[in-house]
């Protein structure tokens, strides 16, 4: 820790061991000019604190239940006032006082959780009031009583900073940096055959042009030149039009190109790749005409003691030479067992550099353009959205599994995401289950609807509410528009429940069915006729129904599959059917093959009309389950899990596999099975990508735009929500609220905190890493305090500000005394604390005794003894009537403030 001694004094039991500055009583000494300039400033009433005052709070274990049981352990009314006359206490004596008797209370529970005879259950529940302590403490050190004392809970600040994220301005980029892909500008460029082709889109506006690029009449083998030069030959053949459409010509006579957009071999690193560069507000996007399918699958492999992440791969032309690549991994961290794992290191150890938290996807979805997003649910900070719980996460890949943008719910409770659906506008409509406070309203337990646009921005967010607890399971979007969601609700046995809403999130009508038992939706789809088909579960029964999607009271008809875990439904474009899960009994229809012996997957084909049915088993010599299914270009696939072995031996505790199954015969064509050693395969959700298998990622490059799109909302790029909030308050001023608006950037942000801080402070969007962040800066002699926001609405988590108060010392004079009263302290106190193990408590203990002593050392600062008086003077050689002990002692003393100042570790202070 970085520590900045201006003036005052450090206490010296901090210091030396000693409990007071009396070691430097030196009676017979005159006072100089200096010291009489500087004692005069110290004009605190005389006090008693609390650590001289006799204590009758009875044994330990007696203290440590009443702690437990106090709603704070901010206690003001509480602080013994002895020794203050009549009055009240010194606003910076009433602050030292306060937190010291937080701290030791602190100290209390960390102490008895250090023992080596406390129980994990006594431990768990002694961290429940020290957490609650430590975040009591924060919030009251913010708008503490202050004039010359500044007492922090970390360390002093004059900044504040929040995560990075995107500038508008980002978008506008001229040019599109390039990803190395060769060693040097003239080699062959790698994954080409020569005979592929390109089509370029590009669009400003209304406006849009589309040229192709056959590499085949091309240099061979392509370099990043010819290429480049094919596709800006073929860009800058488009001429720009007059009104009555001749081509534009320039003052020699030469057609204008219509567009400023060129493709340009660029070295970054020690690699050569494609930049792209534009004039203005271009729209530029690629595909490859021809390229064989893809499956983009969303699974993971999750160790039996570690949390479980989501793994991103591909498997490219599943219907010919099936090839499996892993690409990416959705993995959020958990922050605070990170800071917790860097407090307890021990000494020589390296701490992880992060630890993950769980992260596990529901459904995965690929729209036209090739970009895939995957919802789920996570327990940890994706990027820069920060989660204090469990909450609902939406991540968008590019056909190379690399994230386009990540973003949660932000849910003041908790939510999970379940499913995903891609409607015919290219919105990203997402369902989950939401519990406990959201936008305001209180919820227990209801489902949940998302839309938002490809770029990220939310377009609503709409709670389905029931009495009781429901669960989201199901979505899917009809061609007007309207968006249908499905699971199971709390009334009956539990009824399968079905809501449709429309297409900006206003709830239209509901269905609940009831067989007698407990049933639920399991997924839902729309017919080839536009009829809303729904897979549930009545009972031990797996049914599939057509439901009028106009009016879902109306039937059209539903069939029985039998006794199956039926999970996933699809639909190809001629209407047929295909339905997939798993079975310990045979089902009904036309048996295509035997089951095996035990749990066995399925893939149930049936005719858009229902009227008949035929299913095929998965069966290996373990178990098997069938999670997801995709129709694409007259093939059908499945994914799911295994312990057994299909062709080949099993690899990891659970396998997954992708098979595809014959559309017309319901032949199983071929499995490839996947796994890692002593690992657990999750759910295997595939998704269908049409065209997917392209030579654009082996060139830098993507499918579909190119050019940047995401979305620079605050709430798009974070978890915040519309209408968080949280109070600036400046020196001398009222605490003022922000709150967060649903059109919020970075910059209209920083606009408003800057008007409600005037001139106390430097109000600005920042540079930050490859991003923006907020910064508010205290202007000298001024403070600025950020203050949370209400429980469950606080804005300054979710931007990564932690509530503290910034502080600027003034600008000294330079005749001023060079001792004064007062200074910032900081506690080095950190809300990763945690007293649940004992080695946690032990290092939070050593935190809080080394707080403790540091609230002492802001009391002293305020009161004048000989130690002020023989830094005022200049130090031992101004003391001429000192003694050689006294010399010795101060000699000591300034070799301790030169060890503060090179940056102790354990404390944290600036001035006295």
């Amino acid at each position: 820790m970085t520590i900045n001694l201006s003036n005052g004094l450090v206490g010296l039991s901090m210091l030396t061991g000693a409990n007071s500055f009396d070691v430097f009583s030196s009676a017979g000494m005159s006072e100089s000019r200096a010291v009489r300039r500087a004692k005069a400033l110290f004009t605190t009433a005389a006090t008693i604190p609390p650590w001289r005052q006799g204590s009758s709070d009875g044994p330990v274990s007696i203290q440590v239940s009443a702690i437990k049981r106090m709603s704070t352990i901010i206690d003001k009314a509480g602080v013994d006032r002895a020794g203050a006359g009549t009055g009240t206490l010194p606003a910076d004596v009433e602050t030292a006082f306060t937190a010291y008797k937080a701290l030791d209370r602190l100290r209390l529970l960390a102490a008895s959780a250090a023992a080596k005879t406390t129980s994990p259950a006594e431990r768990a529940s002694l961290q429940a009031s020290f957490g609650k302590g430590l975040a009591d403490l924060q919030t009251y050190l913010v708008s503490a009583p202050s004039e010359k004392v500044n007492l922090a809970f970390a360390g002093p600040a004059r900044r504040a900073e929040s995560v990075s994220m995107l500038s508008p301005a980002a978008l506008n980029a001229a040019e599109i940096p390039a990803v190395g892909i060769v060693a040097t500008r003239d080699a062959a460029l790698p994954g080409l055959r020569g005979n592929e082709v390109f089509q370029i889109r590009l669009g400003s506006g209304s406006t849009a042009d589309t040229v192709s690029v056959d590499l085949s009449g091309t240099q061979q083998p392509p370099t990043l030149d010819s290429m480049a030069n094919a596709i800006n030959a073929a860009i800058a053949a488009i001429p720009m039009r007059n009104a009555d459409g001749t081509a534009v010509q320039d003052a020699s006579g030469a057609t204008v190109p219509r567009w400023e957009v060129s493709f340009v071999p660029a070295k970054t690193g020690d690699q050569w790749g494609f930049s792209i560069k534009r004039s203005g507000y271009e729209r530029v996007e690629i595909d490859q005409v021809g390229a064989r399918d893809a499956l983009m699958v969303a699974s993971g492999f999750t160790a039996l003691d570690a949390p479980t992440t989501t793994r991103i791969m591909r498997f490219d032309d599943p219907a010919g030479d099936i090839q499996r690549r892993t690409m990416s991994q959705i993995a959020a961290i958990d922050t605070e067992a990170t800071a917790a794992a860097k407090l307890t290191a021990k000494a020589g150890t390296k701490a992880p550099a992060a630890i993950l938290a769980t992260t596990s996807s529901s459904a995965i979805a690929t729209d036209a353009n090739g970009f895939s997003y995957v919802v789920g649910t996570t327990s940890g900070d994706l990027g820069s959205n920060l989660n204090a719980s469990e909450d609902l996460f939406l991540t968008k890949l590019d056909s190379e599994g690399r994230a386009v943008w990540q973003r949660t719910l932000g849910a003041a409770g908790s939510a999970t995401g379940a499913a995903v659906s891609i409607a015919p506008n290219g919105d990203v409509v997402v369902a989950g289950t939401v519990t406990g406070n959201f936008d305001g309203a209180a919820s227990d337990g209801d489902m949940l609807v998302a839309r938002f646009s490809a770029n990220g921005d939310e377009k609503f967010a709409s709670l389905v509410r029931t009495l009781g607890s429901d669960t989201a399971h199901a979505v899917t979007v009809g061609p007007d528009g309207s968006v249908f969601v499905g699971g199971r609700t709390s009334s009956g046995s539990g009824d399968a429940f079905i809501a449709r809403l429309d297409g900006t999130g206003r709830l239209q009508e509901r269905r609940t069915i009831d067989s007698g038992g407990s049933d639920t939706v399991t997924s839902l789809a729309v017919g080839a006729d536009g009829e809303l088909l729904a897979l549930t579960r009545e009972g031990a029964n797996a049914v599939v129904r057509r439901l009028d999607a106009s009016s879902l009271a109306n039937d059209f008809g539903m069939l029985t599959l039998g006794s199956a875990d039926a999970r996933a439904l699809a639909v190809d474009a001629s209407g047929s059917i295909a339905i997939a899960g798993a079975t310990r009994a045979d089902l009904n229809g036309d048996q295509i093959n035997a089951r095996g012996a035990g749990q066995d997957g399925f893939v149930m084909r049936i005719a858009s009309d229902l009227s008949g049915s035929s299913v095929s088993y998965l069966a290996s010599d373990g178990d098997d389950q069938v999670d997801s299914i995709a129709f694409m270009n007259g093939a059908l696939y499945v994914g799911g899990r295994t312990t057994g072995a299909f062709g080949g031996a099993r690899q990891g505790a659970v396998d997954g596999f992708v098979s595809r199954v014959d559309p017309s015969t319901g032949a199983l064509l071929s499995t490839t099975q996947f796994g890692q050693a002593a690992q657990r395969t999750e759910p295997v959700r595939i998704a269908a990508a049409s065209g997917g298998a392209s030579a654009l990622g082996a060139l830098g490059l993507r499918r579909g735009v190119l050019t940047p799109e995401n979305s620079a909302s605050l709430l798009a790029q974070t978890s915040l929500r519309p209408g968080d909030e949280f109070l600036v308050k400046v020196t001398g001023g009222n605490a003022r609220k922000v709150t967060i608006r649903a059109d919020d950037t970075i910059a209209t942000l920083a606009d408003r905190v800057r008007l409600l801080t005037g001139s106390k402070a430097i109000v600005m969007s920042a540079k930050s890493g490859t991003g923006y962040a907020l910064r508010i800066e205290a202007k000298a002699g001024s403070s600025v305090e950020l203050i949370a926001g209400g429980e469950g609405r606080d804005a300054l988590a979710k931007l990564g500000i932690e509530p503290q108060r910034l502080t600027t010392p003034a600008t000294v004079p330079a005749n001023a005394p060079s001792v004064r009263p007062g200074g910032s302290f900081g506690l080095d106190l950190d809300q990763a604390l945690n007293i649940s193990t004992a080695a946690g408590a032990a290092v939070a203990l050593d935190r809080v005794r080394q707080a403790v002593s540091m609230s002492q050392t802001a009391y002293r600062s305020l009161y004048w003894d000989d130690g002020k008086a023989a830094l005022a003077d200049g130090g031992a050689g101004k003391a001429r009537s000192s003694t050689s002990r006294e010399q010795s002692q101060l000699a000591q003393y300034r070799a301790a403030l030169t060890r503060l100042s090179s940056g102790s570790p354990t404390t944290g202070f600036s001035g006295f």
